[in-house]
């Protein structure tokens, strides 16, 4: 875009004077901008300024017509010039046009209703966020955006997760890290967390507190005054030694603990994986003393997660396991062994984790489903057969939903995401179909594109490989994460109803 209007710079500052102190005025002039008598550069100026004051005023006041408009020309515009920063545009005005309620009785309806409309703002965050070339300072704040998203639904560790990411990128983003302290103090008070989740809280706190600037940048003055007495809370805080052990400091790093939420990792616990079911009300009163087979189903999840995190560990060490096998040279980079099939093995294990985190909540919840034809993707919703789109909530799953046991939601989209065509997790499971049922074949070197193609074997980069390896991690960390806070709350709405006296069973460690 070039070839400014003569009074454009003029025409901006004055709509945003007003819309930081007269939304409504500023919404109003805005619909008086026309281009039929300019070029067509101008014109695209002028139909994106026209566009981003009717979504951010429309915002202010509310007015759904206002965003409206100005979504519908983000949308002509992204049509003609598909350029990251309009994908960026385009994700807030459909972000505004499904602004959330609070988390009532109307949440849940709210969430059906804008599903398709966020499902979309998620891609094109998703878009900037992977897209290489993206400008730091748009790539940080599509990231902190799309983190606000996933915590709407639930998704409080993939929250986390982006967040630091937005975070390694722009480390004075106080938007990134004062949301993350508020969320990791509101796991923090729902018990079960470790101290250190106190303590990354506040260091998150003091760290935005630092940048208020960028606060008021990215959010407004609101939310800077808001995070600014987040801070003040927490006093100066002790320092971290860094840890002695590598592994230990990497799934620190990667963040892989399996913890209530995205954990630092405490050497005096002794233990890196301390997530654990609560207390469960026993339904079967004829049942012999022993827990319910949930814990079973749970401590196997936790068993392969554990697993999957090793086998990526130590396939990326590069000589974990001996040499025993002889293979024939390819001539095209790629390579083979053990420590190859365990990077594979792990990316594979760790999303098979997801049907089996579906075939647990069937079981808990009591959803009826025959266990054998389960699949993560499609037990959340009714079957619309052969017709187009995606049907309702399965009946019981809203109503566990209304009642209380509102995690349950955030599987619900993350298995949209990983199951939809379009999902922004998609990508993920093809390649652990890849994986299972055809060939994976890393390369250290040389051009894959220029490799012997056979349709069988699907080719990737080494180092991107082992990205998706984590990233498949941090997803299956999530999902059980998710349905051990959906079983919590469900305990909770259970305890409440229950009259009279209550016994207990102390269930010691498995150790």
């Amino acid at each position: 875009m070039s070839d400014l209007p003569a009074d454009y710079y003029e025409r901006s500052d004055q709509l945003h004077d007003l819309l930081n102190n007269e939304p409504i005025e500023a919404v109003r002039l805005a619909r008086e901008i026309l281009w039929d008598t300019v070029g067509k550069a101008e014109r695209l100026y002028l139909m994106q300024l026209r566009a981003s004051i009717l979504v951010d005023g429309g915002s202010a006041i509310e007015d759904r017509d206002a965003i409206s408009e100005g979504l519908e020309l983000f949308r002509e515009l992204h049509a003609q010039f598909p350029t990251l920063s309009l994908a960026y545009n385009l994700a807030n005005g459909l972000i505004a046009f499904t602004s959330r309620p609070s988390r009532n009785k109307n949440w849940l309806d709210h969430q059906e209703r804008t599903r398709e409309h966020r499902a979309e703002a998620r891609r094109y965050l998703w878009k900037v966020a992977e897209a290489s070339e993206a400008e730091s300072s748009l790539k940080t704040q599509a990231l902190t955006n799309l983190a606000n998203q996933f915590s709407n639904s639930f998704r409080l560790s993939e929250a986390h997760d982006i967040r630091l990411a937005a975070l390694q990128i722009d480390p004075e983003n106080g938007v990134a890290a004062g949301t993350a302290a508020r969320e990791l103090l509101w796991l923090y008070s729902q018990g079960g967390c470790s101290e250190l989740t106190h303590l990354e809280a506040g260091m998150l706190a003091r760290l935005a507190h630092r940048h208020q600037d960028k606060i008021v940048q990215y959010a407004g003055v609101k939310a800077a005054k808001e995070l600014a007495a987040l801070a003040s809370q927490f006093a100066d805080l002790p320092k971290r030694s860094a840890h002695k052990d590598p592994f230990i400091a990497w799934v620190e790093r990667e963040r892989l603990t399996l913890g209530p939420t995205v954990e630092l990792v405490d050497p005096k616990l002794g233990k890196l994986d301390w997530l654990m079911l609560p207390d469960i009300l026993e339904r079967d009163l004829e049942a012999e003393c022993v827990p319910p087979p949930v814990f079973s189903m749970f401590n196997s999840l936790k068993s392969d997660y554990i697993l999957a995190r090793d086998l990526a560990w130590r396939g990326d060490q590069g000589d974990s396991w001996p040499a025993t096998g002889r293979f024939s040279g390819t001539l095209d980079g790629a390579t083979y062994g053990p420590n190859t099939s365990a990077l594979i093995l792990a990316h594979r294990t760790a999303l098979d984790l997801l049907d089996k985190v579906a075939v647990t909540a069937n079981h808990y919840f009591e959803l009826g489903q025959n266990p054998k034809k389960i699949y993560f993707g499609n037990m959340w919703r009714e079957s619309v057969g052969k017709k187009v789109g995606v049907g309702p909530l399965f009946k019981p799953v809203s109503k566990l939903i209304i009642d209380g046991a509102t995690a349950l939601y955030g599987l619900v989209e993350l298995a949209e995401d990983y199951d939809g065509e379009t999902g922004i997790l998609r990508p993920q499971k093809n390649l652990r179909n890849a994986g299972t049922h055809r060939f994976v074949v890393l390369h250290d070197f040389g051009d894959i594109k220029k490799c012997r193609q056979a349709s069988e074997i699907e080719r990737h980069e080494h180092d991107d490989f082992t990205k998706d390896v984590l990233r498949a991690l941090r997803v299956a960390r999530s999902a059980i994460q998710m349905l051990a806070l959906s079983i919590t709350q469900h305990e909770k709405v259970l305890r409440a109803r229950t009259t009279g006296f209550i016994g207990s069973l102390n269930v010691p460690d498995y150790e």
